[in-house]
């Protein structure tokens, strides 16, 4: 793959370590870990920001050079090609030294502030806190995808969580299995987890319109989202067959421990 990193040792173990996947985000990288980097520090939250970047063909790494450069609790991660935010993922939870794991997108259309309030949540009665987003700016075609999914996906596994694909996540690095946990693909991440026993909360999250670049699943004004959107479509509905045929040996993977038990 190519992978390289950087990093510097901090005299601090972090509580938690946030993942950026980033691809081609040179408008909205800097800002994103400068807002990360203040409400963690406001909150009083050891942590480090762990940036991916996945092939970015822009400027992106550069910036985040620049950011390791200055603020000695940014890490870089380099993939050296485009390998799909999935894999950024794993790769940064591998790395990860905290003993939480928190998804944040570098597109900043999440707010820091609630994944501070999202961290705050996981006590020792949760392992994993997932967002519950608000669509807000997302339009009608685009809402009404993101739904119908999350309501089959909700029926078939009986989950009560609301957002499988929400982007803003805080897990347990115990739960968060790198070599397994994307088995499935990304939007299915909630009821993997769900189904091998690990306990969960739902956090609303305000969605904040992009303020630079362009997202890279959906096209607005195309035909069912664009070509690369009906490809994500077909595959996630094969994955989605493919966790219902595997769920019998998914269930109850978890470690075991009396707060790792779901919900009834």
């Amino acid at each position: 793959m190519g992978t390289s990193e950087k990093y510097e040792m901090s005299e601090v173990d972090p509580l938690v370590s946030v993942v950026v996947p980033a691809y081609n985000e040179e408008g909205n990288i800097t800002d994103c870990v400068d807002q990360l980097s203040k409400e963690l520090s406001s909150a009083q939250l050891p942590f480090e920001i762990i940036v991916v970047n996945d092939g970015s063909t822009d400027h992106t790494l550069d910036q985040v050079n620049r950011l390791f450069s200055s603020n000695r609790l940014v890490r870089v991660i380099d993939l050296g090609r485009n390998s799909g935010k999935p894999i950024a993922l794993r790769e940064g939870i591998r790395r990860a030294k905290g003993e939480l794991v928190a998804f944040f997108d570098a597109d900043l259309q999440y707010s820091p502030r609630d994944l501070v309030t999202m961290i705050g949540m996981l006590d020792g009665s949760l392992d994993f806190v997932n967002g519950n987003r608000d669509y807000n700016g997302y339009g009608a075609s685009r809402t009404a995808f993101s739904r119908l999914y999350n309501k089959v996906v909700r029926l078939l596994f009986r989950m009560h969580l609301k957002d499988s694909n929400c982007g803003i996540k805080v897990v347990r690095r115990e739960t968060a299995d790198s070599e397994t946990l994307f088995d499935y693909g990304l939007p299915l991440i909630v009821p993997l987890l769900s189904i091998r026993g690990f306990r969960s909360a739902e956090f609303p999250v305000f969605l904040r319109e992009r303020k630079s670049g362009q997202s890279k699943y959906y096209e607005n004004g195309q035909f069912l989202g664009g070509v690369k959107n009906i490809r994500d479509i077909t595959y996630h509905s094969m994955m989605l067959l493919s966790l219902l045929l595997h769920a019998p040996f998914e269930w109850g993977r978890g470690n075991g421990s009396s707060h790792n038990k779901t919900n009834p």
